[in-house]
């Protein structure tokens, strides 16, 4: 556990860099209903299992869905975003621990969730894209100025869950592969070309079930090719395999129910936030971890055979502690915050008091 959340503060997105460059990743970590956003320090690897009670908290930018990072004023220092609109400018290593030191710009105050950055139009400066809908240029000069910030329609997308950055299609350029909750279900973006970035971009449907939560790529039968997976809100597990190498991507879906739980769940399990990890020593097939949402166990799904049918896929439970008492947690954040080489699973729980937590992989020590 990084901080527990004795008030329900929820928070609600993850962020992780070594933004104190003393070698370790400290978190970033936004809470939805106390509105504001905290930087935690890595504490180190003699204390990493301690709660971390180093930290600052930002300017407040009030209720907040989710956040990103990155450089957005081109002075090599990560960035934050929070609910999309409000950026906050790193003052660098000196200034770090000063919070108002941090340089807010509000762009807008609504909420636009899956804040991205990358270089949209290739002029060698990152921009922003939020909501999976718009993306904002950076501009030249004053780029702290929000006024100097414009923006630019991509086109509609009502409820993102994941929004990835991925030449998707092969072509050379970078396209955008949106994962939505609501009503347009899981497409791409696809990059127009420099000439007609600024317009909005042709859509291509990848699969146009609603209800879907969060999204991972990666190879997951170790054929090369980027595959697909999906926490469906219908309660499986959806993986698409990728079948072609070049042009409009084409899948074989195959649907995974989940596994039955311990004797103290006694919810059904849904599952939401979904990661592609190593776990059983085999790195051309990783495993796919599930967080569930609601008072249920974590699990993974281990491949075997070709993976095109249900049967090829095996659930494990994975042994932690008290998953009744976990009344809501969202996606599955890889990172190794102990240093020893592996990736573990970090989340936020945002109602059952539990915080900002994370499990440790077993796989080294």
């Amino acid at each position: 556990m990084i901080q527990p959340d004795p008030k329900d503060h929820g928070p609600d997105g993850f962020n992780h860099h070594d933004w104190d460059a003393d070698g370790d990743l400290d978190v970033l970590v936004n809470f939805e209903e106390g509105g504001y956003s905290r930087l935690y320090f890595n504490p180190g690897k003699d204390r990493i299992r301690e709660l971390w009670t180093d930290y600052i908290q930002l300017e407040r930018h009030g209720k907040c869905e989710d956040s990103g990072i990155g450089d957005l004023d081109a002075d090599g220092e990560i960035d934050y975003i929070a609910n999309g609109g409000h950026v906050y400018f790193n003052p660098g290593e000196k200034d770090l621990r000063e919070a108002k030191k941090w340089i807010k710009m509000t762009l807008f105050q609504s909420e636009a969730r899956t804040p991205v950055v990358s270089d949209v139009d290739g002029d060698g400066l990152n921009d922003l894209i939020v909501g999976a809908k718009a993306w904002y240029r950076q501009p030249i000069e004053n780029k702290h100025d929000a006024t100097q910030w414009k923006r630019y329609e991509l086109g509609e997308a009502d409820w993102p869950m994941s929004c990835f950055i991925n030449d998707i299609d092969g072509d050379g350029d970078d396209d955008i592969i949106v994962q939505e909750r609501k009503n347009q279900g899981t497409f791409y973006y696809e990059n127009p070309g420099q000439e007609k970035v600024s317009e909005p971009w042709p859509v291509t449907m990848i699969d146009a079930e609603k209800n879907g939560m969060f999204m991972a790529l990666g190879d997951v039968d170790g054929d090369g090719r980027l595959d697909l997976v999906k926490a469906s809100g219908l309660g499986a597990v959806h993986i698409y395999l990728r079948t072609n190498d070049m042009g409009a991507p084409v899948y074989k879906k195959i649907e995974v129910p989940p596994p039955a739980q311990p004797g103290n769940v006694k919810v059904k399990p849904k599952p939401k936030g979904v990661a592609i990890l190593e776990l059983n020593g085999d790195p051309t097939h990783p495993e796919i971890a599930i967080i569930p949402e609601y008072e249920a166990q974590l699990w993974y799904l281990t491949m075997s055979g070709d993976g095109i049918s249900p049967k090829d896929w095996t659930n494990t439970l994975m042994d932690m502690p008290s998953p009744e008492s976990r009344k809501k947690m969202d996606n599955a954040f890889l990172v190794d915050l102990d240093g020893d080489g592996d990736l573990d699973i970090a989340t936020t729980e945002e109602n059952g008091g539990w915080g900002v937590i994370w499990f440790e992989n077993p796989a080294k020590n």
